[in-house]
């Protein structure tokens, strides 16, 4: 474990701007109650009257993902609501390489990610002509339909393309990775660009995948209080 609270000085800002595409019918609810006069149970999250997915939702499933990278290298992660460990990491001045990427109660994140929208017109009229699904709540213990239990959710429709952004400070990623942390975000990115990662609602049914279609990023360094631009490229 090490010290990552290393914000100050902003030694490198990388910063990443793309395109991401869900391959299958997603969902980023609401919460348990629709918007008022929703037709639907399960409503979609929207900005305006445009489905969003928000960068909350996208940083939670890059934290597990990452977190189980680095389990399965042998790497000692926690839970991010064990409070107790948090509470032990900041008085030792020691983190979990997961904190010391996507932040803790006591140490601030090391990326930002931002609510993805659709790219252009053509694919927010497309995001906002959902589908309507009719469900049926299964009941565990007799394995079958639960009575009572029928509800409809409204998903967006796949092949939807969304404007992603991402800020990654002081952790070296691109063109090559120099500590462990760029090596977990760069094996991040290479699984979204060739496998996709599933995110919101219904995951285990293959809801939610999304794919990197296309990203540029651009690592900048400060100088005399300024950033600027030292490389750039095109992740593939």
């Amino acid at each position: 474990m090490n010290d990552y609270r290393d914000f100050f000085p902003i030694k490198r800002l990388t910063t990443l701007e793309g395109i991401m595409i869900n391959e299958t019918p997603l969902r980023i609810g609401v919460g348990k109650e629709p918007p008022l006069g929703a037709p639907v149970d399960v409503a979609v999250y929207r900005v305006g009257d445009v489905p969003c997915i928000p960068g909350s939702s996208i940083k939670g499933v890059f934290r597990a993902f990452v977190e189980s990278l680095a389990t399965s290298q042998g790497t000692i992660t926690h839970s991010p609501w064990d409070f107790t460990v948090m509470d032990r990491e900041a008085k030792e001045g020691k983190f979990c390489i997961i904190c010391g990427i996507f932040g803790s109660t006591h140490i601030a994140s090391h990326v930002r990610i931002y609510d993805m929208l659709p790219k252009d017109d053509e694919n927010r009229i497309k995001a906002k002509q959902t589908l309507i699904k009719t469900s049926v709540g299964i009941d565990r213990e007799f394995r079958g339909a639960k009575p009572g239990a029928l509800f409809t959710e409204e998903l967006i429709v796949p092949g939807i393309e969304w404007n992603f952004k991402m800020d990654i400070i002081n952790i070296k990623t691109f063109p090559q990775p120099d500590d462990e942390r760029g090596k977990l975000l760069r094996s991040l990115f290479d699984t979204l660009i060739h496998f996709g990662i599933n995110i919101g609602a219904r995951r285990s049914v293959g809801y939610g995948l999304i794919k990197l279609k296309e990203c540029k990023w651009k690592n900048y360094s400060l100088e005399d209080g300024s950033l600027n631009l030292e490389e750039e490229g095109v992740l593939k």
